[in-house]
């Protein structure tokens, strides 16, 4: 008697679950992507007044259209100085400037499996700060655009590295190029800096980074509306969702379905390795280097002649540098490897997310869609405020609303001419 009643509670509680599940089909799983970012490469060349002449690349995927068909971007930016926009790829349409945002319109829809390559360049100004770390040494930070929703399988950054003396953080060199790149999970950033001396281009005090935005509070007034929504959200939905998600837990462990939580994850040893090679004297006073110093110590100049990231098929008798510190390299007594090892992760948890592992094929499809976007020049350490712009469907059941409230008041860019969104607004 007591087996068969124990049977006939088990058969409720299993009806209750299922009937949760199927009022709450998300709950526990994470949305399938709708989009994926394969390729974003930037190449920047710093012209003779110090602004940037920065040529953009994206390689967008559609993975599903089942909210519309991709037909517009807005992408970040790190400010609102910029002009000379200009479409590269024939399928842009046309570039709406928002300030801090562009609007990418494509000369079409795109559908599920579709991938849209995407050029355009601009001239970017307002990027630097003088005597930022060092008297007589500008520095240029930037973070390109983020995207809160979806992953870059590739981010690259290609600086032109004429004239400069020091960057942040270690990169390769191809062709004069100083290239940084990596892969940026969902909703992180990239933040690389490059140092020249205050003489190398035309820096101005009334062009540094912050100087005459406008975008700082607006940006912050955004922000704050932003963080009121989603603690609203978060008290009328997700409690309510976190909630039930909980209760079926329960369930499901009371029923010993051998369902358990998040495992411990093994690690493996990654090493970096960096070959650095100093300057005998300072190229600035001819000052000796000082052992174990990256500026000279009476001038202030980096004594740093090169940098860049090796294999090991790279270097001689690699075994020797495994360990987390900086070992002489050659017989010239000024390189050096400098050696990281940090613990990576090789295993996760049951759920498919994986915030910090380079996905697979079929990447992406585990996170949520759309994917927000932000780009900032930082002012101070990188903790300057941006407002963030959705990117990606115009083509879903609130295309009016897009139309009529957030593409009102831009500038249109096409063609080399420049109009209102009002003169437009029969093409839109």
């Amino acid at each position: 008697m007591t087996c068969i009643m124990k049977n006939k509670i088990k058969y409720v509680l299993l009806m209750v679950a299922a009937l949760l599940l199927l009022c709450f089909p998300a709950v526990g799983a994470e949305a399938e992507a709708t989009d994926e970012i394969k390729d974003f490469t930037i190449t920047v060349d710093v012209k003779e007044d110090a602004s940037l002449q920065m040529t953009y690349h994206i390689d967008w995927e559609v993975l599903d259209d089942s909210i519309g068909q991709l037909e517009w971007i807005d992408l970040g930016v790190p400010n609102s100085h910029h002009e000379n926009i200009t479409p590269l790829s024939g399928n842009i349409d046309h570039i709406e400037d928002n300030g801090s945002k562009l609007a990418i319109y494509l000369d079409r829809g795109y559908g599920e499996g579709e991938t849209v390559s995407l050029d355009f360049s601009m001239d970017q100004d307002n990027m630097y700060q003088i005597d930022k770390y060092t008297e007589g040494e500008t520095v240029y930070s930037f973070t390109p655009a983020w995207f809160d929703s979806m992953d870059v399988d590739q981010l690259t950054i290609r600086w032109n590295g004429d004239k400069a003396i020091s960057w942040q953080p270690d990169c390769l060199q191809e062709d004069g190029y100083l290239v940084f790149n990596g892969y940026l999970p969902a909703g992180e950033k990239y933040t690389m800096s490059v140092t020249y001396p205050n003489e190398a281009f035309g820096f101005s005090v009334d062009r540094q980074a912050g100087s005459g935005d406008s975008d700082s509070e607006d940006a912050t007034s955004d922000a704050g509306y932003i963080f009121l929504g989603l603690a609203f959200f978060a008290l009328m939905v997700g409690v309510p969702v976190y909630m039930v998600y909980r209760f079926i837990r329960w369930i499901i462990d009371g029923l010993s379905f051998g369902f358990t939580g998040s495992t411990k994850e093994a690690t493996e040893k990654k090493i970096t390795r960096t070959k650095i090679e100093y300057y005998e004297t300072c190229p600035g006073c001819g000052a000796p280097r000082e052992e174990g110093k990256d500026k000279c110590a009476y001038c202030g100049r980096s004594m740093i002649k090169s940098k860049e990231v090796v294999e090991e098929n790279q270097i001689e008798h690699p075994e020797k540098y495994s360990r987390k510190g900086t070992y002489p390299y050659g017989n010239s007594g000024n390189t050096f490897i400098n050696v990281n090892v940090v613990n990576v992760p090789v295993s996760r948890p049951r759920s498919s997310y994986r915030p910090h592992s380079r996905p697979s094929s079929g990447s992406g499809r585990g996170r949520s869609s759309g994917g927000s976007s932000c780009a900032c020049a930082c002012a101070s350490s990188c903790a300057c405020a941006c407002a963030c712009a959705s990117s990606g469907r115009a083509g879903c059941s609130v295309k009016d609303f897009y139309r009529d409230s957030i593409h009102k008041g831009r500038i249109r860019v096409q063609s080399g001419e420049i109009t209102s969104s009002a003169q437009a607004e029969e093409k839109l």
